[in-house]
Protein backbone atom coordinates (compact mmCIF):
# COMPACT_ATOMS: atom_id res chain seq x y z
CA UNK A 1 0.00 0.00 0.00
CA UNK A 2 1.34 3.35 -0.65
CA UNK A 3 2.35 5.54 1.51
CA UNK A 4 0.05 8.65 1.62
CA UNK A 5 2.00 12.09 0.85
CA UNK A 6 2.14 14.37 3.58
CA UNK A 7 2.33 18.71 2.25
CA UNK A 8 4.29 20.16 4.87
CA UNK A 9 3.98 24.55 5.26
CA UNK A 10 5.32 27.12 6.87
CA UNK A 11 4.04 26.79 10.09
CA UNK A 12 3.23 30.36 11.68
CA UNK A 13 6.20 31.41 13.22
CA UNK A 14 8.41 30.38 10.33
CA UNK A 15 6.88 32.74 8.46
CA UNK A 16 7.47 35.69 11.10
CA UNK A 17 10.57 34.70 11.05
CA UNK A 18 10.54 34.88 7.01
CA UNK A 19 8.95 38.52 7.07
CA UNK A 20 11.14 39.94 9.85
CA UNK A 21 14.13 38.59 7.82
CA UNK A 22 12.94 40.37 4.83
CA UNK A 23 11.71 43.36 6.23
CA UNK A 24 15.78 43.68 7.88
CA UNK A 25 16.84 43.19 4.48
CA UNK A 26 14.65 46.03 3.01
CA UNK A 27 15.89 48.07 5.97
CA UNK A 28 19.37 47.75 5.21
CA UNK A 29 19.59 48.16 1.60
CA UNK A 30 17.09 51.08 1.49
CA UNK A 31 19.46 53.96 2.32
CA UNK A 32 21.98 52.29 -0.47
CA UNK A 33 19.01 52.83 -3.07
CA UNK A 34 18.73 56.38 -1.83
CA UNK A 35 22.17 57.17 -2.08
CA UNK A 36 22.35 55.79 -5.48
CA UNK A 37 19.16 57.96 -6.67
CA UNK A 38 20.64 60.67 -4.88
CA UNK A 39 23.73 60.37 -6.61
CA UNK A 40 22.12 59.74 -10.13
CA UNK A 41 20.27 63.42 -9.40
CA UNK A 42 23.91 64.65 -8.07
CA UNK A 43 25.37 63.55 -11.37
CA UNK A 44 22.23 64.75 -14.05
CA UNK A 45 22.39 68.01 -11.71
CA UNK A 46 26.08 68.36 -12.50
CA UNK A 47 25.49 68.07 -15.87
CA UNK A 48 22.98 70.82 -16.47
CA UNK A 49 25.58 72.83 -14.26
CA UNK A 50 28.34 72.38 -16.86
CA UNK A 51 25.53 72.61 -19.88
CA UNK A 52 24.37 76.03 -18.91
CA UNK A 53 28.36 77.31 -17.95
CA UNK A 54 29.35 75.96 -21.41
CA UNK A 55 26.79 78.06 -22.75
CA UNK A 56 27.89 81.25 -20.48
CA UNK A 57 31.29 80.64 -22.05
CA UNK A 58 30.73 80.06 -26.04
CA UNK A 59 28.89 83.33 -25.51
CA UNK A 60 31.99 84.80 -24.43
CA UNK A 61 33.45 83.22 -27.39
CA UNK A 62 31.76 84.52 -29.97
CA UNK A 63 30.59 87.79 -28.42
CA UNK A 64 33.69 88.27 -26.41
CA UNK A 65 32.38 88.40 -22.75
CA UNK A 66 30.24 86.69 -20.58
CA UNK A 67 26.51 87.67 -20.63
CA UNK A 68 24.94 90.09 -19.15
CA UNK A 69 22.08 91.24 -17.01
CA UNK A 70 20.33 94.11 -17.44
CA UNK A 71 18.43 96.03 -14.57
CA UNK A 72 14.56 96.52 -14.51
CA UNK A 73 14.42 100.05 -13.54
CA UNK A 74 15.59 102.82 -16.30
CA UNK A 75 15.87 106.43 -13.84
CA UNK A 76 17.27 105.23 -10.24
CA UNK A 77 20.65 105.67 -9.76
CA UNK A 78 23.22 103.04 -9.67
CA UNK A 79 26.98 102.86 -7.65
CA UNK A 80 30.68 103.97 -9.73
CA UNK A 81 32.75 101.02 -8.12
CA UNK A 82 36.38 101.94 -7.31
CA UNK A 83 37.78 98.55 -7.06
CA UNK A 84 40.94 99.23 -5.88
CA UNK A 85 39.81 100.86 -2.62
CA UNK A 86 36.37 98.93 -3.20
CA UNK A 87 34.77 101.94 -2.28
CA UNK A 88 31.07 103.58 -4.06
CA UNK A 89 29.28 106.46 -4.55
CA UNK A 90 26.30 106.50 -5.69
CA UNK A 91 25.60 108.40 -9.43
CA UNK A 92 22.42 109.03 -11.63
CA UNK A 93 22.07 106.11 -13.98
CA UNK A 94 22.05 108.68 -17.04
CA UNK A 95 26.24 109.30 -16.09
CA UNK A 96 26.83 105.53 -17.40
CA UNK A 97 24.07 105.14 -20.27
CA UNK A 98 21.03 103.47 -20.75
CA UNK A 99 20.33 101.45 -24.07
CA UNK A 100 18.34 103.12 -27.02
CA UNK A 101 15.64 100.88 -26.38
CA UNK A 102 15.54 101.16 -22.83
CA UNK A 103 15.98 98.44 -19.78
CA UNK A 104 14.39 95.14 -20.54
CA UNK A 105 14.86 93.85 -16.75
CA UNK A 106 16.39 90.61 -18.94
CA UNK A 107 19.26 88.42 -16.81
CA UNK A 108 21.93 86.29 -18.36
CA UNK A 109 20.03 83.12 -18.53
CA UNK A 110 17.61 84.55 -21.03
CA UNK A 111 20.79 85.77 -23.58
CA UNK A 112 22.60 82.26 -23.08
CA UNK A 113 19.59 80.40 -24.49
CA UNK A 114 20.61 80.21 -28.31
CA UNK A 115 23.51 78.07 -27.06
CA UNK A 116 21.52 75.80 -24.58
CA UNK A 117 19.81 75.21 -27.94
CA UNK A 118 16.98 76.95 -26.48
CA UNK A 119 16.92 79.19 -29.75
CA UNK A 120 12.79 79.37 -30.17
CA UNK A 121 12.30 80.08 -26.88
CA UNK A 122 14.72 83.04 -26.89
CA UNK A 123 12.95 84.20 -30.23
CA UNK A 124 9.71 84.10 -27.78
CA UNK A 125 11.34 86.92 -25.22
CA UNK A 126 12.73 89.15 -28.36
CA UNK A 127 9.15 90.46 -29.67
CA UNK A 128 8.28 94.11 -30.94
CA UNK A 129 7.17 96.07 -27.65
CA UNK A 130 8.87 93.29 -24.74
CA UNK A 131 11.11 91.30 -24.38
CA UNK A 132 15.22 91.73 -25.40
CA UNK A 133 14.56 94.47 -27.33
CA UNK A 134 11.74 96.37 -24.57
CA UNK A 135 11.13 96.65 -21.35
CA UNK A 136 9.29 93.47 -20.23
CA UNK A 137 10.39 93.99 -16.55
CA UNK A 138 10.59 97.78 -15.43
CA UNK A 139 8.23 98.17 -13.30
CA UNK A 140 8.50 101.24 -12.69
CA UNK A 141 7.44 102.05 -16.03
CA UNK A 142 4.72 100.27 -15.96
CA UNK A 143 6.29 97.21 -18.05
CA UNK A 144 5.15 94.53 -16.68
CA UNK A 145 2.33 94.72 -19.06
CA UNK A 146 3.85 92.09 -20.88
CA UNK A 147 1.46 89.76 -18.77
CA UNK A 148 -1.04 90.66 -21.55
CA UNK A 149 0.92 89.28 -24.15
CA UNK A 150 -0.27 85.80 -24.67
CA UNK A 151 3.30 85.08 -26.71
CA UNK A 152 5.97 86.82 -23.72
CA UNK A 153 3.75 85.27 -20.88
CA UNK A 154 4.09 81.51 -22.49
CA UNK A 155 8.03 82.70 -22.81
CA UNK A 156 7.99 83.57 -19.26
CA UNK A 157 6.15 80.53 -17.92
CA UNK A 158 8.45 78.21 -20.57
CA UNK A 159 10.55 75.63 -17.58
CA UNK A 160 13.52 74.34 -19.56
CA UNK A 161 14.66 70.70 -17.68
CA UNK A 162 18.26 72.16 -18.16
CA UNK A 163 17.45 74.62 -15.27
CA UNK A 164 16.58 72.24 -12.68
CA UNK A 165 18.26 70.28 -10.50
CA UNK A 166 16.87 66.82 -10.32
CA UNK A 167 17.48 66.84 -6.32
CA UNK A 168 15.59 69.94 -5.39
CA UNK A 169 12.04 70.02 -4.20
CA UNK A 170 11.40 73.06 -5.79
CA UNK A 171 12.79 72.76 -8.86
CA UNK A 172 10.92 73.77 -12.04
CA UNK A 173 7.65 76.18 -12.35
CA UNK A 174 6.62 78.14 -9.14
CA UNK A 175 5.18 81.13 -8.11
CA UNK A 176 5.59 83.42 -5.47
CA UNK A 177 9.24 84.19 -7.52
CA UNK A 178 10.01 88.20 -7.26
CA UNK A 179 9.41 90.24 -8.97
CA UNK A 180 6.44 88.18 -10.36
CA UNK A 181 4.77 88.03 -7.33
CA UNK A 182 2.00 90.05 -4.95
CA UNK A 183 2.07 93.86 -5.26
CA UNK A 184 4.64 93.63 -7.89
CA UNK A 185 2.61 92.44 -10.53
CA UNK A 186 0.23 94.78 -12.22
CA UNK A 187 -3.63 94.04 -11.24
CA UNK A 188 -2.45 91.84 -9.08
CA UNK A 189 -1.91 88.85 -11.15
CA UNK A 190 0.47 86.51 -9.84
CA UNK A 191 2.60 84.64 -12.19
CA UNK A 192 4.00 80.86 -12.15
CA UNK A 193 7.19 80.90 -13.94
CA UNK A 194 10.57 79.57 -15.01
CA UNK A 195 12.69 79.08 -12.17
CA UNK A 196 16.69 78.40 -11.99
CA UNK A 197 18.49 76.18 -9.88
CA UNK A 198 21.78 77.34 -10.98
CA UNK A 199 22.74 81.58 -10.43
CA UNK A 200 25.61 83.58 -11.59
CA UNK A 201 28.64 84.29 -9.00
CA UNK A 202 28.10 87.92 -7.86
CA UNK A 203 31.42 88.11 -5.66
CA UNK A 204 31.16 87.72 -1.82
CA UNK A 205 29.20 91.73 -1.60
CA UNK A 206 26.55 91.55 0.81
CA UNK A 207 22.93 92.35 -0.17
CA UNK A 208 21.30 95.68 1.36
CA UNK A 209 23.07 94.92 4.34
CA UNK A 210 25.74 92.56 6.18
CA UNK A 211 23.80 89.73 8.05
CA UNK A 212 24.57 89.50 11.49
CA UNK A 213 25.05 85.75 11.18
CA UNK A 214 27.73 86.07 8.93
CA UNK A 215 30.35 88.73 9.50
CA UNK A 216 33.16 89.21 7.49
CA UNK A 217 36.24 87.35 9.06
CA UNK A 218 39.09 90.37 9.47
CA UNK A 219 41.95 90.20 7.78
CA UNK A 220 41.27 89.17 4.06
CA UNK A 221 40.09 92.03 2.63
CA UNK A 222 40.40 95.48 3.23
CA UNK A 223 37.11 96.94 2.66
CA UNK A 224 34.40 98.00 4.57
CA UNK A 225 31.88 95.49 5.39
CA UNK A 226 29.18 97.60 3.89
CA UNK A 227 30.23 96.98 0.69
CA UNK A 228 28.14 95.95 -2.22
CA UNK A 229 27.92 95.94 -5.82
CA UNK A 230 24.94 94.03 -7.14
CA UNK A 231 23.75 97.54 -8.46
CA UNK A 232 27.16 98.88 -9.59
CA UNK A 233 28.69 99.84 -12.33
CA UNK A 234 31.10 97.08 -11.30
CA UNK A 235 31.66 93.97 -9.08
CA UNK A 236 34.43 91.57 -8.17
CA UNK A 237 32.27 88.59 -9.01
CA UNK A 238 30.93 87.62 -12.83
CA UNK A 239 27.28 88.76 -12.78
CA UNK A 240 25.51 90.97 -11.43
CA UNK A 241 22.13 92.78 -11.85
CA UNK A 242 23.80 96.02 -13.73
CA UNK A 243 26.62 94.36 -15.76
CA UNK A 244 25.50 95.69 -19.25
CA UNK A 245 26.96 98.65 -17.69
CA UNK A 246 30.71 97.61 -18.71
CA UNK A 247 29.30 95.25 -21.30
CA UNK A 248 29.93 92.01 -19.53
CA UNK A 249 32.86 90.58 -17.86
CA UNK A 250 35.72 89.11 -20.33
CA UNK A 251 38.09 86.56 -19.75
CA UNK A 252 41.13 88.63 -19.32
CA UNK A 253 39.57 90.05 -16.78
CA UNK A 254 39.67 87.25 -14.21
CA UNK A 255 43.05 88.15 -13.22
CA UNK A 256 42.63 85.52 -10.23
CA UNK A 257 42.77 82.47 -12.60
CA UNK A 258 39.64 80.76 -14.64
CA UNK A 259 40.22 77.27 -12.15
CA UNK A 260 39.78 79.34 -9.09
CA UNK A 261 37.18 81.62 -9.78
CA UNK A 262 33.05 80.58 -9.73
CA UNK A 263 31.24 81.30 -12.25
CA UNK A 264 27.80 79.75 -11.65
CA UNK A 265 26.39 78.07 -8.53
CA UNK A 266 23.89 75.94 -7.37
CA UNK A 267 21.06 77.73 -5.34
CA UNK A 268 17.02 76.84 -4.88
CA UNK A 269 13.40 78.57 -5.71
CA UNK A 270 13.33 78.16 -2.12
CA UNK A 271 14.40 81.74 -1.80
CA UNK A 272 11.51 83.08 -3.76
CA UNK A 273 14.46 85.20 -6.10
CA UNK A 274 15.03 82.84 -8.71
CA UNK A 275 13.00 83.97 -11.75
CA UNK A 276 14.50 82.40 -14.76
CA UNK A 277 14.27 84.96 -16.70
CA UNK A 278 14.87 87.86 -13.95
CA UNK A 279 17.87 89.94 -13.66
CA UNK A 280 17.31 90.29 -10.00
CA UNK A 281 16.92 86.18 -9.79
CA UNK A 282 19.87 84.48 -11.31
CA UNK A 283 22.79 85.94 -9.18
CA UNK A 284 23.97 84.51 -5.35
CA UNK A 285 26.62 86.13 -2.97
CA UNK A 286 29.15 84.37 -0.92
CA UNK A 287 28.96 86.62 1.80
CA UNK A 288 26.07 84.45 2.89
CA UNK A 289 27.07 80.59 4.57
CA UNK A 290 27.00 78.28 1.77
CA UNK A 291 23.70 75.72 2.77
CA UNK A 292 22.27 78.50 5.29
CA UNK A 293 18.85 78.44 5.52
CA UNK A 294 17.51 81.52 7.78
CA UNK A 295 14.14 80.06 8.37
CA UNK A 296 15.28 76.74 10.02
CA UNK A 297 18.51 78.63 11.92
CA UNK A 298 15.99 80.69 13.64
CA UNK A 299 18.09 83.92 12.42
CA UNK A 300 14.87 84.89 10.35
CA UNK A 301 11.11 84.58 12.03
CA UNK A 302 8.89 86.53 9.55
CA UNK A 303 10.05 85.31 6.10
CA UNK A 304 8.57 88.19 4.78
CA UNK A 305 10.87 90.83 6.57
CA UNK A 306 13.73 92.75 5.07
CA UNK A 307 16.03 91.15 6.88
CA UNK A 308 14.93 87.56 6.16
CA UNK A 309 14.63 88.04 1.96
CA UNK A 310 18.13 89.53 2.26
CA UNK A 311 19.41 86.67 3.69
CA UNK A 312 18.67 84.46 1.09
CA UNK A 313 20.46 85.69 -1.54
CA UNK A 314 23.51 83.03 -0.88
CA UNK A 315 24.09 79.49 -3.35
CA UNK A 316 22.24 76.31 -1.21
CA UNK A 317 21.46 72.88 -2.96
CA UNK A 318 19.40 69.82 -1.48
CA UNK A 319 23.03 67.29 -1.95
CA UNK A 320 24.00 65.93 1.31
CA UNK A 321 27.34 67.97 2.02
CA UNK A 322 27.23 70.77 0.37
CA UNK A 323 26.82 72.50 -3.18
CA UNK A 324 28.27 72.16 -7.07
CA UNK A 325 30.37 75.06 -8.60
CA UNK A 326 31.34 75.63 -12.36
CA UNK A 327 34.44 77.32 -12.34
CA UNK A 328 34.84 79.78 -15.40
CA UNK A 329 37.12 77.48 -17.13
CA UNK A 330 34.01 74.89 -17.50
CA UNK A 331 34.90 72.47 -14.87
CA UNK A 332 32.88 71.81 -11.93
CA UNK A 333 33.38 71.54 -8.23
CA UNK A 334 31.24 69.77 -5.37
CA UNK A 335 32.37 72.50 -1.89
CA UNK A 336 31.50 71.24 1.25
CA UNK A 337 29.47 72.79 3.52
CA UNK A 338 32.35 72.96 6.14
CA UNK A 339 34.53 75.33 3.65
CA UNK A 340 36.87 77.87 4.76
CA UNK A 341 34.55 80.98 4.81
CA UNK A 342 38.03 82.51 3.56
CA UNK A 343 38.41 80.43 1.07
CA UNK A 344 34.72 79.83 -0.19
CA UNK A 345 34.76 84.24 -0.47
CA UNK A 346 37.97 84.04 -1.83
CA UNK A 347 37.03 81.62 -4.56
CA UNK A 348 33.81 83.99 -5.68
CA UNK A 349 36.19 87.15 -6.75
CA UNK A 350 37.59 87.16 -9.81
CA UNK A 351 40.49 89.83 -9.57
CA UNK A 352 41.19 90.80 -5.81
CA UNK A 353 44.73 88.17 -5.93
CA UNK A 354 44.16 85.80 -3.43
CA UNK A 355 45.50 82.03 -4.00
CA UNK A 356 43.10 79.58 -2.54
CA UNK A 357 42.79 76.24 -2.25
CA UNK A 358 38.99 73.82 -2.37
CA UNK A 359 40.69 71.27 -0.47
Amino acid sequence: MTSPIIRRGFTLVELLVVIAIIGVLVALLLPAVQAAREAARRMSCVNNLKNVALAAINHHDQRGAFPIDEDYFNGNSVQEVDLDSLTFSWQPRTKFGIPKEGLDGGGWIVRVLPYLEQQALYDRFDIPGHGLNGDWNDRQNLGMNYTLDPTFRAAVETQPAVLVCPSDEFGGLQPNQFPYSDSSVPFGRELTVATTCYKGNAGDGHFEFLPSFAPQPPGLYTYDPLFQCYTGDDCVGMFWRTTYIRGGVELRQVSDGASNTFLIGESSPVDGNSAAWSSDGDWAITAIKLNWDPQTSGACTNPGARECWTQNRGFRSNHPGGANFAMVDGSVSFVQDDVNPLVYRALSTRNRGETSSRD
